[in-house]
Formats: C-alpha cells, sequence, structure tokens
C-alpha cells in the first residue's frame, strides 16, 4: 500500500489546512481517535502527524480501531500508538487520554440494512463506554461524531440548522444508523448534564476524500474510485438531492475546531457553505477523470440502502462563529480525491 501522507497533492492539502487552525491547545496533550483508520478519522490521524511534523506540538496520538494489519499498513512508520478496539465490546485501554475523539462505529449504507442490530450497538454502546471511561478516567473533553442524519427529511428546502429537526421513519430498519445517533448525542448531553463531563458534538454532512477505503458504499466514494480507476459512472438517481459535501481534510479541520473551542454539550454541523446536488457531485468526479456519467435506474435491493433526505443541507454559521471557514472548495476536494486515489493506486 503507498503512503498518503507521501503524496504530494495530499501533503499540500493538509499543510494548508492547517493554516487555518491553531492546535496550540493539543501540545504535548494525548489524544485518542477512535475509528482511526476510516475516512474522517485517519484524516484527522494524518493532520495531527502533520502539525507534529512542522509545528513541533509533540502531540500524543493513540489510534484506536478494530484492523490491526491495516494499521500496521498505513501508520507503522510514525510516531504514533495503536489500541486495539470494537465498538461492539467492552473498553481494554490502560492509558489515560487529555482528549478523545468518538468515530468508530458501523457507517455504510449496505450495513444498516444487512446488519442494523450491529449498527445500532456498535454506535451507541461504543459511545456508552467511552463516555463511562472519560467519566472515570477525568478526561478533559470528549467529541462525539455522529451525522446529518439525524435530521430526518423534510419537505421544504430550508437548510437545517443545529436545532431544526425533519422526520425519520422508524418502520424502516434503515433507520438503525439514524436512531443510534440520535439516542447517542442525547447521551453525551446527559452525561454533560448529571456528571459534568464536557462533550461536543459534531454533524458532518455528506464526506469525501482520498481516505475512503475502496469498499465505501457511499455514492462519493464509490465515484471517486471508479472514475480513478477510468470506468464509466452510473447515477442510480436523477441526482436532484441536495447535500452538504465537505472534503475529508475541511472536515478534520473543523472537529478539532469543535473539540478545542466548541461549547460543552452543544452540538455543531459540518459542511461546506456551497449546496451541491448529487448529480452535480456525479459531474465534477467524471470531469476530474474525463470518464463517461450514466443515468440508470436503481434496483429495489439499492433503493432499500438510499437516504431518504431529499434535502440534508446544513447550516454551518454556528460552527464558523467558533473559528472554521472552508480552506477548499467542493470542486476543488473532489478533483483532488480522484487525483489523489489516481496516483495512489491506478498510476
Amino acid at each position: 500500500m503507498n503512503d498518503i501522507l507521501k503524496n504530494t497533492i495530499y501533503n499540500q492539502d493538509l499543510k494548508k489546512a492547517l493554516m487555518n487552525i491553531d492546535l496550540s491547545k493539543l501540545k504535548k496533550q494525548s489524544i485518542l481517535i477512535t475509528g482511526g483508520l476510516g475516512l474522517i478519522c485517519s484524516t484527522i490521524v494524518d493532520l495531527l502527524i502533520v502539525a507534529n511534523t512542522t509545528l513541533d506540538l509533540c502531540i500524543d496520538i493513540f489510534v484506536a480501531d478494530i484492523n490491526e494489519e491495516f494499521y500496521k499498513r498505513r501508520y507503522g512508520s510514525y510516531l504514533i500508538k495503536y489500541l486495539k478496539y470494537n465498538a461492539l465490546e467492552s473498553l481494554n485501554f490502560d492509558d489515560d487520554f487529555d482528549y478523545i475523539i468518538h468515530g468508530a462505529g458501523l457507517a455504510s449504507p449496505d450495513l444498516y440494512i444487512n446488519a442494523p442490530v450491529e449498527t445500532m450497538l456498535s454506535n451507541f454502546i461504543g459511545v456508552l463506554n467511552l463516555l463511562n471511561y472519560a467519566k472515570e478516567k477525568g478526561t478533559k473533553r470528549m467529541l462525539y461524531i455522529s451525522s446529518s442524519e439525524v435530521y430526518g427529511n423534510t419537505m421544504n428546502g430550508d437548510s437545517f440548522d443545529e436545532d431544526a429537526f425533519g422526520i425519520v421513519g422508524i418502520n424502516t430498519v434503515r433507520s438503525s444508523y439514524c436512531e443510534a445517533k440520535r439516542a447517542s448525542e442525547v447521551l453525551c448531553r446527559s452525561f454533560t448534564s448529571e456528571f459534568g463531563l464536557e462533550t461536543v458534538i459534531v454533524r458532518p454532512g455528506h464526506v469525501f476524500g482520498p481516505t475512503a477505503s475502496p469498499n465505501d458504499k457511499r455514492v462519493s466514494s464509490v465515484f471517486a474510485y471508479q472514475a480513478a480507476r477510468g470506468e464509466t459512472l452510473e447515477l442510480k438517481s436523477t441526482g436532484l438531492q441536495k447535500r452538504s459535501y465537505c472534503y475529508s481534510i475541511d472536515c478534520a479541520v473543523a472537529i478539532l475546531i469543535a473539540l478545542l473551542n466548541g461549547k460543552s454539550g452543544e452540538s455543531y454541523n459540518i459542511g461546506h457553505d456551497e449546496v451541491t446536488t448529487i448529480r452535480q457531485m456525479a459531474e465534477i468526479i467524471a470531469a476530474a477523470a474525463n470518464v463517461v456519467l450514466r443515468v440508470k435506474e436503481p434496483t429495489e435491493e439499492e433503493l432499500k440502502s438510499f437516504n431518504p433526505m431529499s434535502n440534508s443541507v446544513l447550516n454551518n454559521e454556528k460552527i464558523k462563529k467558533i473559528g472554521y471557514s472552508d480552506t477548499f472548495t467542493v470542486e476543488e476536494g473532489l478533483l483532488h480525491t480522484v487525483r489523489i486515489l489516481k496516483e495512489l493506486y491506478y498510476s
């Protein structure tokens, strides 16, 4: 496996993003990142590694994840620590951490349908175990990565602010994901209210980037890999659904800003300023690799895993007030994602 941190485009993007965040509060602090090999959290790890190298912050980075072999391939040559972690199991950590970022849990649309029990439990039990651990160990602050899917569906075209919610259809097992995320958010706030534990919640929109697994079933990830391979893209809908897409590096910056500057017990939306439809996202990716984009009817099985939200546009004013701003446009992020994947895997 090629080292993505040595990819010129990716490394330059990380350094550019670091100019938009003050990480001095993390100097000589320890931070645990669960799900540290996933799309979002591996980008956070990468950003912190580059920060340690370029800013001499001496942050003690712990990556907690289920896949030790992949960790060795991804981070074996870097000065960070690995902890075996399964969000469905009890914790077995000996270390104390100043900060915790929790991003582990099943988060793939096909699993919401095929493994709804594990989807719910990994998202809720995992949060409960970490909250108890943080309370017992005196962790300064824990950040929980939730999802824009907690907002449900709405018939109007307004963007969601942090206090506005639509409808979630609980008569379908696909709701296993968003209902677990909703319950986990309330649990975080409950620990803050009852025990005084500092917690912050972030709700990313639709995140894309070169740190996505080749097996990631999210449409932006599937399209990015297909385009990098030079394959035709097939859009299984009209593509008119509105999304707040966000480049994984901007998402990582936003999460760290919320961790350090956010108000305890509060939630913050994460998404670019721009509103992008699924079709526009697909067209940008197709153009980036000069491949064909076709529209095709979805199968009945594919329809079951689709996000039911026709509009999931997020109002990001709240996180901007605590210091966040986009480093990249959606188009820049998508173009860079395709180019990085092509260089890493298909050149």
